[in-house]
């Protein structure tokens, strides 16, 4: 992990999301996903270079291969006329003899081959590792995206438990001043004990919320360095606060035009691609092939060395292949078309999706404008009831009770506001805009 000493102080949002994207390991697989499919694009581009072949090969034998008798003979004499060959009169004698060789062998040899047509095979298949190289690059950016969108939800949860242990701790300042005040009403013998109980009762309510918030905010804190690769440490703390949201209509984009935008929506589309190319290359494997080709041998055999210079033309013709070739091509056909209804379907997913994700983000706006109206509710209300205790009009359970219902109000604004941010990011995601 990154050192702590980087980052053992406040960090805003977008700092929390570059250290993500620097440090997040799901991001270091995508990245070494696309040098990846980038070895397997350049491997492919050497298809269209010359198969260079270089072997050598050597053999002694115990015995020579070639050992042979001829026998002793006489041999007729040959004076320039071809006919005396017929009847000669005159012989030379040929004494018997013994031929022994070949019992070694060294060879060696050089080959290279450039294919002219393969049947589209090595067009196709460049085209089809270019593609796993977009498609590795997508597949990045879809990652960043879930990192991104992860770094969001947990940032603005944190946030909001941070802003909830302030109204915590404001309410527990107010309950403090308050038992001063019924303890001093209870020593001049205004009020009964009770009423200094239910402070007390109310501040130890106080003590184990907090106990459950510190707990929580320490989770969260633990679970956002995890995701942003950084150590945990007391000093790591955010910056922001959960301040009002703007109306989500100036974000709105149709989500037939969002679509475009979308990581998942470039993957089916290339999906359909790549369908279609293995076809074409599975077509190649039917066709006639041309290759020319030049060789250089050097063989030493029988006590005499050569080189021998060589040049050649091959074609192959799969005739036997074309029954079950015709198959394989209607099964991938078959692929495509599957592609093709998957890309129909996800796509109309995406757009529900994307319906969901603004209908989701006009909600948690209005819930804000119903939690903001709730508080200045709560607020005049507690204002009312303070009066009246002061007054000596009502009990102290009812001012206890203004109380809670005003701190309530105040956490269900903060929690509408957190979630207002979380679901931004989530409808940023789903139009394909959170980078």
């Amino acid at each position: 992990m990154t050192s702590v000493g980087v980052y053992a102080q406040t960090l805003t949002l977008d700092s929390c999301r570059v250290a993500a994207l620097t440090n997040n390991k799901t991001i270091k697989e995508a990245q070494m996903h696309v040098k990846e499919a980038e070895q397997i694009k350049k491997a492919a581009f050497t298809k269209y270079f010359p198969k260079v072949d270089a072997s050598a090969s050597a053999f002694k034998s115990n015995k020579d291969f070639i050992d042979m008798e001829i026998p002793q003979m006489n041999l007729p004499v040959y004076d320039g006329n071809p006919l005396s060959l017929l009847n000669p009169t005159e012989f030379a004698y040929f004494p018997s003899t013994s031929v022994q060789t070949l019992d070694y062998t060294n060879v060696a040899m050089v080959t290279a081959i450039q294919p002219i047509y393969t049947g589209g095979k090595i067009i196709n298949g460049n085209k089809l590792a270019k593609l796993g190289t977009e498609v590795s690059k997508v597949k990045l950016n879809l990652s960043k995206e879930e990192v991104i969108l992860k770094t969001d939800q947990l940032y603005w949860t944190l946030v909001s438990l941070k802003e909830k242990k302030q109204t915590l701790d404001s309410y527990e300042k107010l309950l403090n001043n308050l038992l001063k005040d019924v303890n001093i009403s209870y020593n001049a013998g205004l009020i009964e004990k009770t009423d200094v109980l239910k402070v007390q009762l109310k501040l130890n309510e106080i003590q184990a919320d907090k106990l459950k918030l510190n707990n929580a905010v320490s989770i969260v804190k633990m679970s956002l360095c995890q995701h942003l690769g950084i150590e945990y440490s007391e000093n790591f703390d955010v910056s922001d606060t959960v301040v009002n949201a703007d109306n989500p209509e100036t974000l709105f984009v149709a989500p037939e035009q969002a679509l475009n935008n979308r990581e998942e929506y470039q993957m089916l589309n290339m999906a359909v691609e790549a369908e279609t190319l293995k076809k074409k290359m599975e077509r190649g494997e039917y066709m006639p092939k041309l290759a020319v080709g030049v060789s250089g041998m050097y063989l030493d055999m029988m006590d005499k060395d050569n080189t021998y210079g060589i040049a050649f033309a091959t074609v192959t013709i799969p005739l036997s292949d074309w029954w079950g070739g015709s198959h394989k091509l209607k099964e991938h056909k078959i692929r495509t078309e599957i592609a093709k209804n998957n890309l129909d379907e996800k796509s109309e997913l995406m757009q529900l999706q994307i319906k969901k994700a603004y209908m989701n983000l006009i909600e948690s706006y209005n819930q804000i404008q119903v939690a903001e109206l709730s508080v200045e509710e709560a607020k005049e209300h507690l204002k009312t009831i303070t009066d009246n205790y002061n007054s000596g009009l009502i009990a102290m359970s009812d001012l206890l009770e203004a109380q809670a219902v005003y701190i309530q109000a105040n956490d269900n604004l903060t929690n509408a506001k957190s979630t207002y941010k979380i679901r931004m990011s989530e409808y940023k995601r789903a139009i394909g805009m959170l980078q």
